[in-house]
């Protein structure tokens, strides 16, 4: 107890420092902001990438390369309060070919399925952890480097298939399925349509039965876009605009859980200053 208050008192002025640089978000006519969590000081370097949830908790994803520090972390669902932490949470294989991010996270079946890239080679992969302990399982599945060429920044498993999508960063045009359930096993190509340019992917996850994509766009003002991905013909559409209030906030993770405030989605967002932001949303999707 007199540590936790000891570190309360260390962390507040950072949190202070986060809360007046971290900008004032607005509701826009697809996207009604209900809520925030402010994070700075360690919980942020902890919890920049990802964020998924299996209803009873909130898990996030860190990474910070200038450090070799990558962090798996859980929190409650009532009040964001962090339960676990796992820091440096890569098995020694990852580590020693230089793996050194994690990106999107999603969670299926008491596991969290993370997006695992870095090193000279890229060495994109999907590392698997056991939700209760944050311990790796030892399932480490290697994605081929000509495809994701530039690592893979998320992925997401389809909850009533328990198959996980993901894609590259930049120039999106495929999304690829892999089955959970068969050592990630190729399932299928989706090729993308709709939508002319898709980069900068960050986050995605399945609600009730569309992929919704956190899509850090730039040069768009304060505006982040959430995609709307059809699994089954590949449409994308626009579902959604956040007005972020500033144009220093990278759109990062995303997850959906119905709460009692009437949020539905959960996006992460960070403050390339000083803090983490977990913003609540009410949607109609």
């Amino acid at each position: 107890m007199l540590l936790q208050k000891i570190w309360a008192i260390i962390s507040f002025p950072f949190l202070l420092l986060s809360m007046l640089t971290t900008p004032m978000a607005v509701d826009t006519p697809t996207a009604d902001l209900i809520s925030t969590h402010n994070f700075a000081f360690a919980k942020a370097l902890i919890m920049g990438q990802g964020i998924t949830t299996d209803g009873e908790y909130y898990y996030t994803s860190g990474s910070i390369t200038a450090v070799n520090l990558t962090a798996l972390a859980k929190f409650t669902v009532e009040d964001m309060t962090m339960t676990d932490c796992a820091i440096n949470p890569l098995p020694e294989k990852c580590s020693d070919r230089g793996n050194n991010h994690i990106g999107g996270i999603s969670c299926y079946d008491g596991k969290l399925y993370a997006s695992v890239e870095g090193g000279d080679e890229c060495y994109a992969c999907i590392v698997v952890y056991d939700c209760e302990t944050l311990e790796p399982t030892g399932e480490i599945y290697d994605l081929p480097n000509e495809i994701y060429d530039d690592g893979v920044p998320w992925c997401a498993v389809d909850p009533e298939t328990g198959y996980l999508y993901a894609s590259k960063w930049t120039d999106i045009e495929t999304i690829y399925v892999y089955d959970t359930e068969a050592s990630m096993r190729p399932v299928r190509e989706i090729d993308l349509k709709g939508m002319e340019k898709i980069h900068r992917i960050q986050g995605g996850e399945f609600y009730k039965g569309t992929l919704y994509l956190s899509e850090d766009i730039e040069n768009n003002g304060t505006i982040k876009n959430i995609l709307a991905v059809n699994p089954k013909t590949g449409n994308v559409t626009l579902a959604a605009e956040r007005d972020v209030g500033g144009d220093n906030i990278e759109a990062e993770g995303l997850t959906f859980l119905p709460c009692d405030n009437g949020s539905v989605m959960h996006v992460l967002d960070y403050n390339k200053i000083v803090g983490v932001t977990v913003r609540h949303y009410k949607v109609d999707f």
